[in-house]
């Protein structure tokens, strides 16, 4: 059987690719924000009600569903990173653990706390590795949808809030 080979120097460039996308969908969330931030400047204008406050809600739903996804395929993205400093990590925590034990009893109980401290570094960094999984979800085809979704309402908001403000300056 063949096997596929690829190089290291192709997948950079995939990552570099899917970083700008990432950096990409992040400027469009916090735009379509302060798209919503000037229309809600200018609904308070006459007083601020709760219909106002639900369409602020529903105008902030999809920015906030597409830093998720950007943030999730962020994560995807450092993974293998990850998975690389954890071994290293790990021989670095059992060496300390070793040094620790061949502690006196006395000097043992007055570094338990910084050693403990030291400890939960570890023991998060294993958990951020497994914690992928559920970042994984935003590669689920419904939530692909919504995402898509959402950036197609991340570019439309904008141009709805500079419409209005033309009604708004032109009006009466």
């Amino acid at each position: 059987m063949a096997r596929i080979t690829v190089s290291t120097d192709q997948l950079a460039v995939l990552g570099g690719l899917i970083s700008g996308f990432v950096r990409f969908l992040r400027r469009l969330a916090f735009v379509a924000v302060g798209a919503t931030v000037v229309l809600v400047a200018v609904l308070q204008r006459d007083g601020f009600t709760a219909d106002e406050v639900v369409l602020t809600i529903l105008l902030l739903t999809p920015p906030a569903i597409l830093l998720f996804f950007a943030q999730g395929v962020q994560a995807v993205l450092s993974f293998p990173d990850r998975l690389q400093r954890m071994p290293g990590e790990g021989q670095e925590r059992i060496a300390e653990l070793t040094r620790f034990a061949g502690q006196p009893p006395a000097s043992r109980a007055r570094n338990l706390p910084l050693f403990l401290w030291r400890l939960r570094g570890t023991v998060g960094s294993a958990r951020d590795v497994v914690g992928v999984t559920a970042l994984l979800r935003v590669f689920t085809p419904w939530f692909l949808g919504l995402a898509a979704l959402s950036a197609l309402l991340c570019i439309v908001l904008p141009l709805i809030v500079l419409v209005t403000l033309l009604v708004v300056a032109v009006g009466p």
